[in-house]
Formats: C-alpha cells, sequence, structure tokens
C-alpha cells in the first residue's frame, strides 16, 4: 500500500521522537519533501537502497539526527564528508536553522542531487563536489567547528577524512554501527596521529530496534601536513595501531 504524505509526516514524527528530537510542522513538511526528492533521484543518482519512505524516516532521518547527541554548538559551520543523498548533513540543516551546513560529495551526480535539494527546499547550505582527500588540503582545511559523516569505512580512515577539516577545539561527529568496537584500536591510534582525542563512544537505537554508535572526537591539535594522504590510501591502508 502506498504511503501517504500525510502517514509518511507521522512516521517522521514519531521516529524523531525516539531519537529525542521534537520537530516543528514545517521542519516535518521540508523532510517529507526531502524524502520525496531521494525516492525520485534514487535511481538517477544511484542514491540509496531503501524503498520504504518509512523506514526512510527512520534510517535515514532519525538515524542522521543522532549527531546532535555530539552537543553540536549554536551557530556551528559544519561540514558534511562524503554527504552522498545529504545524510546526515541535510536533516541536520533543516532542523538546526543556526548551523552554517556544507555538503562534501566526491559524485557529480549526487552532487547534482544535493544542490537540487537545496533550490527546491529553500535551504540555505553550500555543496562541494571534491574527494575529502583533495578538499582537505585546500581552503577547507580546518575551517569547519563540526565534521560529521555516516559511513561504512573503518574508523581509522573516517579520522582521516574528517579530522583535517576541523578547527582546534571542533568536533567530529561520526555514525557507526555496532561493529565499531573491533576498530577501536586503529581508531584511538588514528585520532591521535591527526591531533584529535581519544573517540568518545555512545550506542543508541533507532525506533525499529536497530542499534547505532556515535563517535565523538574532539580536536585537540592541528593535524600533520601530511595528512590527509592522497586519494584511496585512507580507505585501502588505513592508520594502523
Amino acid at each position: 500500500m502506498p504511503v501517504t504524505p500525510d502517514r509518511l509526516k507521522a512516521s517522521l514524527q514519531v521516529e524523531m521522537a525516539s531519537v529525542g528530537v521534537s520537530p516543528t510542522l514545517s521542519q516535518i513538511d521540508l523532510l517529507a519533501r526531502y524524502l520525496d526528492l531521494i525516492s525520485r533521484w534514487r535511481t538517477r543518482a544511484r542514491l540509496t537502497a531503501i524503498t520504504d519512505p518509512r523506514a526512510a524516516a527512520r534510517l535515514h532521518v532519525a538515524d542522521s539526527l543522532l549527531c546532535l547527541r555530539a552537543g553540536i554548538p549554536a551557530g556551528a559551520s559544519l561540514l558534511d564528508v562524503g554527504s552522498g543523498a545529504g545524510l546526515p548533513g541535510i536533516p541536520l540543516a533543516i532542523v538546526r536553522h543556526d548551523l552554517d551546513v556544507t555538503l562534501l560529495e566526491a559524485e557529480s551526480r549526487k552532487a547534482a542531487f544535493l544542490e537540487v535539494v537545496a533550490s527546491e527546499l529553500g535551504l540555505r547550505i553550500s555543496v562541494a563536489c571534491a574527494a575529502a582527500e583533495d578538499a582537505a588540503r585546500g581552503p577547507l582545511r580546518e575551517q569547519f567547528d563540526v565534521t560529521v559523516a555516516r559511513a561504512v569505512a573503518p574508523l581509522a580512515a573516517l579520522c582521516e577524512l574528517t579530522l583535517p577539516f576541523v578547527k582546534v577545539g571542533g568536533l567530529a561527529a561520526l555514525l557507526k554501527g555496532p561493529s565499531v568496537r573491533a576498530e577501536m584500536g586503529d581508531g584511538r591510534a588514528a585520532a591521535r596521529a591527526l591531533g584529535g582525542s581519544d573517540p568518545d563512544v555512545s550506542e543508541w537505537s533507532l525506533g525499529g530496534g536497530e542499534r547505532r554508535v556515535l563517535v565523538v572526537i574532539r580536536k585537540r591539535e592541528s593535524t600533520p601536513r601530511g595528512f590527509p594522504r592522497r586519494a584511496g590510501l585512507p580507505r585501502r591502508r588505513p592508520i594502523k595501531g
């Protein structure tokens, strides 16, 4: 049975409440329109395998909003690294109007989709089309209060792809699955090598019982100039502990 707009909005409200977020009606409307855009562009831009809008409300929107548990400061500049379909950056931009959000995406089709979302929803976000390893050696280096990422890369690789963008005193908020605990040794070594603190790990559950882990790393000192390494290396040869 097709999911009506009203049922999708009800699902959004329930799923967001499960992660401690109480959205306004205008925010729910924007998020419903965003999920509709993902559905319409899903095949063209190779965005996601999720086709059930109610599952998307939980696994895309509510999941993304777990980043708020990291304690993102008011008015922060935020970079979503490897944004893909705009996750977690776009839900964060919709729920937190005070944030200055930039979406970094290497694939041109996905970056084009992000531009469409920004235009159609009237969001004040910036989109940059570049690989993280290249962008972090340019003007975006250490320019953000917060970086976020939601990816399947090993924790050590995520550290190398996100921490070079963070100002000293800022933080990286990384969404991972429960298996991240097996990656903590290398992740801790990578965080330290890149100027970060030891990772702080907290576990959460979504409304459907899915377990998620939020890894927060604070930037203690500038990232050494040798990082990140050239494109592809952080994933192929993550820093080892």
